[in-house]
């Protein structure tokens, strides 16, 4: 089979997609085609790069030329979105990360998310109903297919997130003095990271060790200032941090001397820096909201993500009881085991195939083409 995926969000300073990607293709990427767009590389991948820059114009019509060119039989469409028009000969996986873009959630400060979420509400449900599978990462989102799109089950797979390796096998940390909660969020409304700050002002209120800190990573740097100013508004700026781009080894740093790690989302696909910090040994503070417990499992202790007091309170009740945090350190570093490599290595197996099975279906046999 001649296999082609979308490899543009998994180049450079790639985020939870661009990772996703990257391990569902490890030990593959010679054997498979990559497409991206004119000027991109990377040495790592075998890279076609021709098209578009502007996304939607490389997606719609770029990739179907580029496959066309190559005489590609199976499409692999990575970030939740495919080009709605290509030969019938050809097969169909996408990858449906979440469907947060579905929710009425408020606009975020980022022009380029709002478009994005545009874009993703006309698309998606096309891409879904054309494809031959559709990929995801939690039995939350794969259940939302099914109630939202009517989604034949069969026509489901799920593979979750990992990480490397490294993560797994680190020897415990002294946490940093003094000490800091870590969340790794971003400007997105569904990130919560408002009320996270007004939360965090709160816990300073109520502990006793006025000194910790609360460290942020992931929001992208020109939005910074906004964020900044809103923990003048709330009286706690010289006690917040926002950091720039981190690299794998500063982040997993970062997570092994934090004292305590929060993800206050509203939703969440799969929630990869939960595991982040259960494989490091991190008390795990997090959402009750969509997919976060099915990760965390019985290793967090949960939240109402709209209660800012709940937040908080959660929060002090972890760092004021040592004992409580050895024991969450020891249940989520078993909790993360599920997700180690190992463990998703297997669905992979399975993964890569069953597209060779597909490969072999007869074209317009299983699925409803546009």
């Amino acid at each position: 089979m001649n296999v082609a995926y979308d490899a543009r969000f998994s180049l450079g300073q790639y985020r939870g997609m661009g990772h996703y990607l990257r391990t569902l293709i490890a030990g593959r990427e010679s054997e498979l085609l990559g497409l991206c767009a004119t000027d991109e590389s990377d040495s790592s991948l075998n890279l076609v790069a021709s098209g578009f820059r502007f996304y939607p114009l490389w997606e719609q019509i770029s990739i179907p030329r580029l496959l066309s060119n190559h005489k590609v039989n199976i499409f692999l469409a990575p970030y939740n979105t495919a080009p709605l028009f290509l030969p019938k000969s050809i097969k169909l996986v996408v990858i449906v990360h979440d469907l947060i873009f579905l929710d009425n959630a408020p606009l975020s400060r980022s022009l380029y998310q709002n478009v994005g979420r545009i874009y993703r509400r006309f698309i998606v449900p096309r891409a879904i109903r054309r494809a031959d599978l559709v990929l995801t990462c939690s039995q939350y989102t794969a259940r939302q297919l099914i109630s939202r799109f009517a989604l034949d089950e069969s026509r489901i797979r799920v593979i979750p997130n990992s990480i490397a390796p490294d993560w797994f096998s680190s020897e415990p940390v002294e946490p940093a003095t003094p000490p800091y909660i870590l969340a790794v969020a971003g400007e997105a409304p569904s990130k919560n990271l408002n009320r996270a700050l007004a939360a965090f002002a709160r816990c300073r209120a109520l502990s006793q060790d006025r000194a910790i800190r609360f460290k942020v990573a992931g929001v992208k740097e020109k939005f910074h200032p906004a964020f900044q100013a809103e923990s003048a508004a709330l009286g706690i700026a010289n006690y917040v941090d926002f950091l720039g781009y981190i690299s794998e080894s500063a982040m997993h740093r970062l997570f092994q001397q934090a004292a305590l790690f929060i993800m206050p989302s509203l939703a969440e696909g799969f929630g990869i820096p939960i595991l982040e910090a259960m494989a490091s040994g991190v008390p795990v503070a997090a959402s009750s909201a969509t997919s976060l417990p099915e990760v965390a499992g019985t290793a967090a202790v949960y939240f109402d993500p709209y209660s800012t007091d709940d937040m908080a309170a959660t929060m002090n009740e972890i760092l004021s009881d040592s004992a409580l945090q050895a024991s969450m350190s020891a249940k989520g570093r078993i909790q993360s085991q599920q997700f180690h490599p190992d463990a998703a290595g297997l669905k992979v197996s399975q993964f890569w195939a069953e597209l060779c099975e597909i490969a072999r279906i007869e074209p317009g046999s299983g699925s409803a083409h546009l």
